[in-house]
Order: C-alpha cells, then sequence, then structure tokens
C-alpha cells in the first residue's frame, strides 16, 4: 500500500480521521491554540482544547468551525494538516479524502470544504452528507433497498435523514446541537443565579445533570462560577430538573423537524421505518434519555447506536470502500482544479 485514503468527519467539537482496515486514527476536539502574532498554530486538538479559558498573554484558542460550516479558513486548513501529517506521516503520496458536510450545506460552503482539505494535503476530496455517512457507520448497508431513519446530533449542527439505497430521500438539517445547548446552559446560570461560567463547565453540567426527559431520580450539583454581581467566586447547586427545563425548548425545536420530515417521506419509506427503529448518532445523542424523547415524540422504536460520536466518521470509510455504489448519486471526487482554488 503506497498511500492512505481517508475518511474525515470535520465535526464542530471533533474532528474523526479513519483509515480503511484500520479504523479510527484520530479523534481530537476541534480546537486550536495560536500565535496571535504571527496566526501560526502552537496546538490543535486536546491541549488546545484544555487551554480555552486559560490561554496566557499572545496566544488564542478557536474552534475554526461553526455549527458545521469553516469560520476560519486559514486556522482549519493549518488544523486538518496537523491531523492528516499525523496519520500519513512522511508519505509521498497525497491521499484521497471522503469527508462529511452537513446535509444542507450550500455550494459555496462546499467548495470551501473542499478547498481546505486540498490544501491541507489531499489530492482529491469527496463530499458526503452527514446523515448518510452516520447512517453507514451505524450498519445501514449502502444497498439496501429498505428505508432507514437516522438522526445525527453533533456539536454544531443535527442532521437527519431518511436514507435508501445509498442516498438520502429526505433530509433536514436544524442548528441546535450539542453546542447550543451548552450556550443555553451558560445563559441560564447567568440569569437565575447571578454566576458567570464557561463552556467547559457547562458542558460538564449538560453531561453529569443534563437530559431530554426528566428524570425519575432528580440529581444535583454544584457548579463553581463567579458572581456576576459582586464579581467574586461563588458556588451553587443546580438541579437536573432546571437544566431539563432550560434544554426543553431547544429539544423541541429538533423533535418538530424530525416529526415534519415524516409529513414528506412516502409511505412505503414510513412503512420500512416502523418494522425497523430509528437510528440516533452524533456525540450529543448521548444526552439522557434522548432516545426516550425521539420514541415519545415520533411514536416508533429509537436506538442510540453504540459509541455514537464515531458514527460519520467510521461512515466515511464505508463511502470510500463503495464509491462504485455513490457515484451513481452524483458523489465523485473534486480535484484542485475543479474547486478553482489557489
Amino acid at each position: 500500500m503506497f498511500g492512505y485514503d481517508l475518511g474525515i468527519d470535520m465535526g464542530t467539537s471533533n474532528i474523526v480521521i479513519t483509515v480503511p482496515g484500520k479504523g479510527v486514527v484520530i479523534n481530537e476536539p476541534t480546537y486550536v491554540a495560536y500565535d496571535t502574532e504571527t496566526e501560526k498554530i502552537l496546538y490543535a486538538g486536546r491541549r488546545a482544547y484544555h487551554l480555552e479559558g486559560r490561554e496566557p498573554s499572545g496566544i488564542t484558542v478557536l474552534q475554526p468551525l461553526k455549527n458545521g460550516v469553516i469560520g476560519s479558513y486559514n486556522m482549519t486548513a493549518q488544523m486538518v494538516k496537523y491531523f492528516i501529517g499525523r496519520v500519513i506521516k512522511k508519505s509521498i503520496f497525497r491521499p484521497r479524502v471522503v469527508a462529511s458536510v452537513p446535509a444542507l450545506a450550500t455550494d459555496v460552503e462546499k467548495r470551501t470544504i473542499i478547498s481546505v482539505i486540498i490544501s491541507a494535503g489531499a489530492r482529491s476530496v469527496c463530499l458526503v452528507e452527514e446523515p448518510l455517512c452516520a447512517a453507514f457507520g451505524a450498519g445501514v448497508e449502502p444497498q439496501q433497498p429498505n428505508g432507514a431513519f437516522v438522526i445525527n446530533i453533533g456539536g454544531g449542527t443535527t442532521d437527519m435523514a431518511v436514507v435508501s439505497q445509498g442516498s438520502m430521500s429526505q433530509c433536514e438539517t436544524v442548528k441546535v446541537a450539542g453546542n447550543t445547548f451548552d450556550d443555553e446552559i451558560v445563559k441560564h446560570l447567568k440569569d437565575e443565579h447571578s454566576v458567570l461560567i464557561g463552556v467547559r463547565t457547562a458542558e460538564e453540567v449538560k453531561k453529569q445533570i443534563g437530559s431530554a426527559i426528566p428524570r425519575e431520580i432528580e440529581v444535583t450539583m454544584n457548579v463553581n462560577g463567579r458572581s456576576s454581581v459582586t464579581g467574586l467566586p461563588r458556588t451553587v447547586e443546580i438541579t437536573s430538573t432546571e437544566i431539563y427545563e432550560c434544554l426543553k425548548p431547544l429539544l423541541a425545536e429538533i423533535t418538530a423537524a424530525a416529526q415534519i420530515m415524516f409529513e414528506r417521506t412516502s409511505p412505503q419509506l414510513i412503512a420500512d421505518i416502523t418494522v425497523s427503529k430509528v437510528i440516533l448518532t452524533g456525540g450529543s445523542a448521548q444526552l439522557y434519555g434522548m432516545d426516550e424523547m425521539f420514541k415519545k415524540a415520533l411514536g416508533l422504536d429509537v436506538e442510540v447506536y453504540p459509541m455514537p460520536d464515531l458514527c460519520v466518521g467510521k461512515g466515511a470509510t464505508v463511502a470510500l470502500n463503495n464509491m462504485h455504489i455513490l457515484d451513481n448519486y452524483g458523489y465523485r471526487y473534486k480535484t484542485k482544479e475543479e474547486v478553482r482554488i489557489k
């Protein structure tokens, strides 16, 4: 084997890189820490993630992707180049890449993603929608004729699709996901308790006591922050019920979008989905009670796929191995010249 073909899930929260035959080789937070003056990245991944909110003078920590869209071209290119370099090391062969993209990304956004990955060292790039990759990663065969309903709840977006025969019959993107939940918890603590916390703390609150349905046994958590009144350190006790009520309107947006998807889906595919399960993937699918929430909203069996945060990355590898099928639906590798980049 002279070089690698790579599958890349460039998520808002994490970047996952997979290699056929090897599986997941990179799973790191999509954070960079860079020199503010020279704009050269110093760290990428976990080290930059843990530095957020603790940056020394002259260093800035940034999430270069927001809601699945590239916010900083330069930083994203440097980050992807760093991670691809860790995989292919000093190989002189440039890899082909299948990368995930939000289901309703615009042509401009798609060209930008291809441009970034080629600038980072790829030979050519094929973009496949996140829910389709998620379906492949969750075991849906590309040639499976029966319909499957997949909901991928990531960090920046929630992508959902009805998948059949290696393509999407219906799809929808909602810009409500894990990062939105974190921001809402930060706002809640400020408004209701006059305590300022960082997004890292909000993420811990979400993981420990957050829920998509009311918990049978209420749990509490002490949260450390800074008083917005006195400016001094302050600790408050919060409950799982108040975090549920805080997140409830956001979760309602996601379930409403899923219900609307069914209204646009053909009766035969609805019949297929009814006898199978709705598949939940993405890191935020691990929020307590997420499967029960969708089960109640849709009236169907719902399953959170094991290791849901890796499904899109694994699905990109499945797409790599089945390009002869996906080619029939217009999925093709694009080169530097085809996207008109420098």
